[in-house]
């Protein structure tokens, strides 16, 4: 070193170390305590897989058309006085699940009263778009054979009825069903 540069430092002296104050502290800390509780939270929101809890939705659908089936059962219906309008749709293709594979699906649903033809007709797009997603997620597997059909059946049932926010619909028909 020079003789110089052994002055400066002489004059400037050594330099202090800066200690933290407690407010700077206490905002890091906060700061930290945010951090880590956002990670959590969004590590259990997007990226954890809920095992447990991944089959209540398919439950409480199950339970939805348990209980409109005995409904059904409970309620004969009058003879000559029937008033129910059947509506047919547009039919559905979809990709399954599977990849490669799709669904041709034409579905009708039966409405309990005539009158209400004309206002279910406006909510045509509401009742496609739910029918649309639950098609979309079904594998072949979980929809072959009759008790797989039977069950999509119930599904589309309770998924358009709480797509609608009230039990409009009293039944599914399907008049085509073609898997590739």
């Amino acid at each position: 070193m020079s003789k110089e540069e052994q002055d400066e430092e002489q004059l400037e002296g050594p330099q202090p170390k800066k200690k933290l104050n407690i407010k700077q502290l206490i905002i890091f800390a906060g700061i930290a305590v945010v951090l880590v509780g956002a990670g959590y939270i969004g590590y259990n929101k997007f990226l954890k897989k809920h095992d447990d809890t991944a089959g209540e939705p398919e439950k409480k659908v199950e339970e939805k058309v348990e209980k409109k089936e005995k409904k059904a059962h409970k309620e004969p219906k009058k003879e000559g006085h029937d008033t129910s309008a059947i509506l047919p749709l547009e039919p559905f293709v979809v990709n399954l699940v599977d990849a490669g594979r799709y669904m041709k699906i034409t579905v009708q649903i039966e409405i309990p009263d005539k009158k209400m033809e004309a206002a279910m007709k406006e909510k045509l797009p509401i009742l496609r778009d739910a029918i649309l997603i639950l098609l979309s997620s079904k594998t072949l597997e979980s929809i072959s054979g009759p008790d797989g059909k039977l069950m999509l059946k119930d599904e589309m049932l309770a998924r358009v009825n709480q797509a609608l926010g009230e039990d409009l619909i009293t039944n599914v028909y399907f008049t085509d069903f073609v898997v590739q």
